[in-house]
């Protein structure tokens, strides 16, 4: 019975930790030439319907998985 009970918790976490690898925010800032941060750009990821918007600062966070 221990035994059954380790193999099966054993294996969920295995499937979080797949979840977890594959899922990741990615966080940067946009910026010009010259350094000025860039309020409002859009930021997507090629080939998806995922994006954002930098803030007032140029910055921007959006979630990827492995090799976008």
């Amino acid at each position: 019975m221990k035994t059954k009970l380790n193999l099966t918790l054993t294996s969920i976490l295995m499937v979080f930790g797949l979840f977890a690898q594959a899922q990741q925010t990615v966080s940067g800032s946009v910026t010009d030439e010259s350094g000025v941060p860039l309020p409002g750009a859009t930021v997507f990821i090629q080939g998806t319907s995922n994006a954002t918007t930098t803030d007032f600062d140029g910055n921007y966070s959006i979630n990827a998985t492995n090799g976008d």
